[in-house]
């Protein structure tokens, strides 16, 4: 990781950094570059891919109304409202 690259990053992120940042920025980009080249030498050929490392499948429930319909109730309730609908103030024009 050279200076050059970390004002390209600096400037593509927008930020603005002072040289003692930029110091520190450059030395720990090299780390994590650096772990990522450790990663590429495992071998991973006989590992099955997954989906996720969590394994459980997902919660399926039965699809039942568990509430009454209460828009009227609502409506009725509303400062302005028409027999289905809500009015409320125009918001864009």
């Amino acid at each position: 990781m050279d200076k050059q690259t970390v004002r390209t990053i600096c400037y593509l992120s927008r930020l603005s950094l002072d040289q003692n940042s930029a110091q520190k920025i450059e030395s720990d980009l090299d780390v994590i570059l650096s772990m990522i080249d450790e990663l590429q030498e495992v071998d991973t050929s006989k590992i099955e891919p997954m989906f996720s490392p969590i394994e459980q499948t997902a919660i399926v429930y039965d699809d039942v109304i568990s509430s009454d319909n209460l828009k009227e109730d609502f409506l009725t309730q509303a400062p302005n409202s028409d027999n289905n609908f809500f009015k409320v103030p125009k918001v864009v024009e």
